[in-house]
């Protein structure tokens, strides 16, 4: 009984810890410290940390302790932005926090509970920058999605687990942009806001050949986001109104829908002291054509419409763990992370996503019940251009890199 009141005011906890997150990029794997050290390899198989149930449910059989973890991740984005003479860029920094609960109700049913952010995106440009004074003005932009995941993992035999999550979705956008008039510059400022919630779900298993080798299958459920909230409209001058339509506060709609996602993960141990971790993830972006924003405004005839036209993306990684004595674990990892925007005409500046290579290296330090997990990691991403977009997106060169450095606690009841 005492276990359960643990569990339960650790996912309590959880939930008030993760509110507050913010995200750069748009799908995010930043759930884990430990996985952020092998760059997310072998995620949910690897059995070090009470993460798994956001990869793949099936792994909580590994975790033979109750316990809970609370990890932050902080995130930092640079971009520079180039036409011409024209230049600007981007740099700032991004918490990602998370957190998980685990409760073994024997050694054949185990119970958790997270919270944490699957998806995210922050682009942010000066007022004055040439991005914001282009035909579609864009300033700002945010996403942000935070799941609240049930869990359950059931040991079937000595080689199969199966699991599941039922997961909350809560989901919180705007995008802020500069209206700008020939011959006046910014004559005004638009900004559309909308939040609304969503479930979905996550499967999976895992075959444990023995104690050294498993490999783990999941699936993550697509969701439709159906949110709404206002559009606020300001003009520099009343007279504007006559080009852009009158200042005022809108209803805001927006339901995108977000991909469903297949994960393959394996764990093997190779030797005494070291083990080799693998995933390869494939998501199912095709679906994600349209970015559909409805507006009661006048602006833009009501249609905040962005045609991104993605395609669906690999990721694959490969890690290593160093197993150096019965306290520290040393862990290095890399990873391709495949662009679903492939096209320079359908790349915005909302979204000037790229291919990256991952780069990571991380820490564990265990003694008694407690544990302690460092991780950085290094983004190298490709060189993109925006160009001759439908949108009227100003045309733009990106050169951009990522560092993220997380640590994560926990304790084992």
């Amino acid at each position: 009984m005492k276990n359960i009141y643990q569990f339960a005011a650790v996912s309590a906890i959880s939930l008030l810890a993760a509110t507050y997150a913010n995200a750069a990029g748009y799908q995010l794997n930043e759930y884990s410290v430990t996985g952020l050290g092998r760059s997310f390899a072998g995620v949910g198989v690897t059995g070090d940390d009470y993460s798994a149930l956001a990869y793949n449910p099936a792994g909580m059989t590994l975790v033979k302790r109750s316990g809970m973890q609370l990890g932050l991740t902080s995130t930092q984005v640079r971009s520079k932005a180039q036409n011409g003479s024209n230049k600007t860029d981007m740099d700032f920094l991004i918490p990602l926090p998370s957190a998980f609960g685990q409760y073994n109700v024997n050694d054949k049913l185990f119970l958790g509970a997270g919270v944490y952010v699957p998806f995210g995106l922050a682009t942010r440009y000066k007022h004055d920058s040439f991005i914001a004074q282009g035909k579609t003005g864009v300033r700002k932009s945010e996403l942000e999605v935070i799941d609240f995941n049930l869990s359950a993992a059931y040991k079937l035999s000595s080689n199969w687990s199966f699991g599941a999550s039922a997961i909350f979705r809560r989901i919180t956008g705007s995008l802020t942009s500069n209206l700008n008039l020939p011959g006046v510059g910014v004559a005004g400022h638009s900004d559309f806001r909308v939040k609304g919630y969503t479930g979905t779900f996550n499967i999976g298993a895992m075959y444990e050949f023995n104690e050294n080798a498993r490999v783990g299958l999941s699936y993550r459920h697509k969701s439709i986001q159906k949110t709404s909230g206002k559009h606020y409209i300001t003009l520099a001058h009343p007279a504007y109104a006559a080009y852009l339509g009158p200042a005022g506060t809108y209803h805001s709609a927006s339901d995108p829908e977000l991909p469903a996602s297949i994960i393959l993960s394996g764990y093997f141990k190779t030797a005494p002291q070291w083990a080799t971790t693998a995933t390869v993830k494939y998501t199912l972006w095709h679906r994600f054509g349209v970015f559909p924003g409805k507006t009661t405004s006048p602006l833009k005839g009501g249609n905040l419409n962005v045609d991104y036209r993605w395609k669906d993306a690999w990721n694959f990684a490969l890690g290593e763990d160093y197993y150096l004595n019965d306290n520290w674990t040393l862990r290095a990892g890399v990873a391709y992370d495949q662009s679903p925007s492939r096209s320079n005409t359908y790349r915005t500046n909302r979204i000037p996503d790229t291919d990256r290579v991952w780069v990571s290296f991380g820490a564990s330090y265990i003694k008694d019940n407690y544990q302690i997990d460092f991780g950085y990691a290094h983004l190298f991403f490709a060189h993109g251009r925006t160009r001759n977009s439908p949108e009227g997106d100003v045309d733009a060169k990106y050169r951009s890199y990522s560092n993220m450095l997380g640590m994560n606690f926990q304790y084992k009841f």
